[in-house]
């Protein structure tokens, strides 16, 4: 390959469309509680809105990992500390063109669950129900803890051949604003 035509393939990658999808992650309730055996729980509610690029991905079949991750450090930890706890949720959300339903599965369960529309599917990935986070017994109680609370597309668990695309087109882009908060247990 020349040189001008190296410059003319970079300058047509370059001119591809980077358009802004109305891909929308947002948090519209979070809640930590103490659970009755002395677990420190997460209940929340995110709201996903998926943009036409990847809706039509996912209606012909590709598969989408979400994750939501739970990161809780000392409020005053140094940057090379390490996070009192640390968590990832990982949901598969798939459409099966057979049956006709969406499915969402846990890669830490294997039972699946079903629903007949995409909506319910995206309103059941956003429900978190007492997400266990750390005993309280494993804190120190005069400390302040940050708690992150962040959920994004997993680009890396698309198939192979799709990731380049989705590297570089905003449409792929998925990642709500972390939400962070203090907690004094």
């Amino acid at each position: 390959m020349t040189t001008s035509a190296r410059q003319l393939a970079l300058l047509l990658l370059l001119a591809l469309p980077f358009g802004i999808g109305a891909n929308e992650v947002s948090f519209r309730q979070v809640t930590i509680s103490l659970g009755d055996n002395d677990v420190i729980l997460l209940d929340a509610e995110v709201a996903y809105e998926l943009g036409e690029t990847v809706s039509e991905a996912l209606d012909n079949g590709v598969p989408l990992t979400f994750e939501t991750h739970v990161q809780m450090r000392r409020a005053k930890a140094w940057i090379w500390e390490s996070d009192t706890v640390e968590h990832r949720l990982r949901t598969v959300l798939r459409y099966r063109p057979l049956s006709g339903l969406y499915e969402l599965r846990s890669l830490d369960s294997e039972e699946p669950f079903a629903f007949a529309t995409r909506d319910s599917a995206l309103r059941a990935l956003g429900r978190i129900i007492g997400m266990p986070i750390v005993a309280r017994s494993k804190l120190d109680l005069d400390q302040e803890y940050l708690v992150r609370l962040r959920v994004r597309l997993d680009v890396e668990a698309l198939p192979l051949p799709m990731r380049p695309i989705a590297y570089i087109k905003r449409d792929w882009s998925i990642a709500s604003e972390p939400w962070e908060w203090r907690l004094q247990p």
